[in-house]
């Protein structure tokens, strides 16, 4: 099995929730890429850490992630709920 570069599943986490407004679909992405993140030997702390900044910083750049900080921020608030 390859080596998973973190950063790769985060930009394509990004990219493709880019080309969509589909809640559920970038809902996928974000589960899929925190799974790679994880299984990459990263706590899953760290991987929500990783994803996060990156989802926060993508944006501020750009419009079109929009919709991604509004899914990812939903499940913040989920994960962190008692």
């Amino acid at each position: 099995m390859p080596e998973i570069n973190p950063i790769e599943v985060i930009a394509a986490c990004i990219e493709r929730s880019k080309a969509t407004t589909d809640r559920d679909q970038i809902a996928h992405y974000i589960a899929e890429a925190l799974g790679f993140l994880q299984v990459d030997e990263e706590p899953e702390e760290d991987a929500f850490a990783l994803l996060g900044g990156a989802i926060e910083e993508a944006a501020a750049e750009d419009p079109r992630c929009a919709p991604l900080l509004e899914v990812w921020t939903d499940l913040e608030q989920q994960r962190l709920a008692p």
